[in-house]
């Protein structure tokens, strides 16, 4: 008896040895040189603002072997400025852009974003303006609130542009059970009902975080696309919440089953417009919107209002004008393209716009800024002879 319990203990170390070395090798050697999965930023909360991790960078590597890389400044956002100062340039434009990851800007590198491309378009125009950006991965319109209010009203900008996602609606009142889900401010109806918000909680670091760290997690669980696949599962063991993954319930990377109460999206995306739009007028600042396109319904020629988020469009578009808001929807300015050029959008990996993509909405919302009176008014106006590129195309 004695003698077999020593031959199992040993088969036992032996095991944990093998094991070991595996993981080692795996982690030290296959995912470090060879099979190599993205770096890791991590988040952190900042004045109730969740954010990236100051003064950190990383590279992305996509499946078509591109790669992209972000810099995350002294403030904790992807841009290129290491800074956001808070004193002004006498006689500078200063806009802030807030949103999720298209603002933050997935899969590219951080001078190829919207967001720099309107600085740049500007600058050609004759406009001296810098152009600051607040985006996080994942956050809703709901959330678009909270981050005007905690942290870009005290750099001062002149004009405040917020994209509008398919997925910004629903998010803002449907309960996220996410690893930063409950970092965003959300919103719900009252007793009496009118809307009531829930104000987010500071991002603490869990479980995945600590699986994160590990190059083997993230190669086998990301890079294989295994996080779709077992959305359902990790959200219920993790999150305590019911999110799943359908790729037949997907249009424009958003699952139709969760934004079709257009009532909700409706009421929760007028009282975040309304109180964005009274803080504004408080500070002083000009509010501007864009909305992404139906990029489905351009590519197979079909009118956007016959894809459920095409409603959501809709829904942007009469809101905005009820509360007169400057807002600039997509749709003709990536249906021109697409006409001109028949190349997609998006990436072939990602439904995020692509490089391409990016270029063509700062040059719009560029033009947007400098055709809408509401916006520039008596801020500074291009010089004389100052043009913007051929490839701008302006609003309606």
């Amino acid at each position: 008896m004695r003698a077999r319990m020593t031959h199992w203990l040993g088969n036992l170390l032996l095991l944990a040895a093998a094991l070991s070395a595996t993981v080692i090798l795996l982690e030290h050697v296959v995912f470090r040189f060879l099979l190599v999965p993205d770096d890791l930023i991590g988040n952190v909360t900042i004045n109730s603002v969740v954010r990236y991790q100051p003064g950190t960078s990383a590279t992305f590597r996509h499946p078509d072997g591109s790669s992209s890389r972000i810099t995350i400044n002294a403030d904790g956002w992807n841009s290129t400025k290491p800074v956001y100062p808070r004193e002004r340039t006498p006689g500078r434009l200063r806009i802030a852009v807030i949103g999720d990851s298209y603002v933050h800007g997935a899969f590219i590198d951080v001078e190829q974003g919207f967001p720099e491309v309107m600085e740049r378009v500007l600058a050609r125009a004759g406009i001296d303006a810098e152009v600051f950006r607040f985006g996080m991965d994942g956050a809703p319109l709901s959330q678009y609130l909270h981050v005007l209010r905690r942290e870009v009203v005290a750099f001062k900008p002149d004009i405040v542009v917020v994209p509008l996602i398919h997925n910004d609606f629903d998010e803002s009142y449907r309960e996220l059970r996410t690893r930063t889900a409950s970092s965003f401010l959300k919103l719900t109806t009252g007793a009496n009902g009118g809307v009531v918000e829930i104000l987010p909680s500071d991002f603490k670091p869990g479980t995945a975080d600590a699986l994160r760290r590990y190059r083997t997690f993230r190669y086998l669980y990301y890079k294989t696309n295994l996080y779709l696949h077992m959305k359902s599962w990790t959200s219920r063991l993790f999150w305590g919440g019911d999110e799943e993954w359908s790729e037949e319930h997907i249009s424009s990377a958003v699952d139709i089953r969760k934004i079709n109460d257009h009532a909700k999206n409706r009421t929760f995306a007028r009282y975040v417009l309304a109180e964005m739009k009274a803080l504004a007028a408080r500070e002083g600042i000009r509010l501007a919107f864009a909305m992404d396109g139906v990029r489905e319904a351009i590519y197979e020629g079909r009118d956007p209002q016959h894809y459920e988020v095409g409603r959501l469009n809709r829904i942007a578009r009469e809101v905005t004008a009820e509360l007169d808001l400057a807002f600039l929807d997509l749709q003709a300015t990536f249906a021109e393209d697409y006409a001109r050029r028949r190349e997609r959008l998006e990436f072939t990996f990602d439904w995020h716009w692509n490089v391409h993509a990016n270029r063509l909405v700062g040059e719009a919302i560029a033009g947007l800024l400098l055709d809408d009176p509401r916006l520039l008014g008596r801020l500074p106006r291009p010089i004389k002879g100052a043009t913007l590129p051929q490839t701008a195309i302006r609003p309606n």
